[in-house]
């Protein structure tokens, strides 16, 4: 388990650094037509401002890859049970963040950024799924609910220190 921690981290800015730099402009240009062409994007869209910016995007995730290598430093110093757990969900929660990438790009018919590293980072993730599960007694198990609802809470949170970060410009 060990010698794959670290691995998360690294997928994860891999692929959000394709985000970093394309998402900001994308969504500028392309929100109206979007959410004309599909009026439920509106809700999902709703999160960016349309005045985002590159420099609140690249906020959010590095508050997300700070706690992200703080799960991975907890894992290695502890070795415990629902450490692994939070680290698992959380990887958990990262593949199914990619698997919605890339539905969203079938869905609205064209390339989004997001979309090739979501194609790239998918299958490593699945190892890494595949190679770090362990039997699953309760703290684990606890970990990995913690670990989803983290994932799921932290993306929110990230949202409004982008929306803060723009407030204060």
């Amino acid at each position: 388990m060990d010698k794959y921690i670290w691995i998360f981290p690294v997928l994860f800015i891999f692929h959000d650094m394709e985000e970093i730099i394309w998402l900001p402009g994308f969504i500028r240009k392309n929100r109206e037509d979007i959410i004309k062409r599909y009026p439920i994007a509106q809700k999902l869209l709703s999160v960016y401002r349309k005045e985002m910016t590159t420099e609140a995007f690249a906020l959010a995730v590095y508050e997300e890859l700070i706690i992200l290598m703080g799960v991975c430093a907890l894992v290695e110093l502890t070795k415990a049970q629902w450490a692994m757990g939070i680290w698992y969900g959380g990887l958990i929660g990262f593949t199914v963040h990619l698997v919605i990438h890339i539905f969203q790009s079938i869905a609205i018919r064209r390339y989004i950024p997001s979309l090739a590293t979501s194609i790239l980072t998918l299958p490593p993730s699945v190892l890494l799924l595949v190679h770090t599960k362990w039997s699953m007694g309760t703290p684990a198990m606890i970990g990995v609910v913690i670990g989803i609802a983290g994932v799921a809470a932290n993306h929110k949170l990230a949202h409004k220190i982008m929306n803060i970060h723009e407030d204060r410009k």
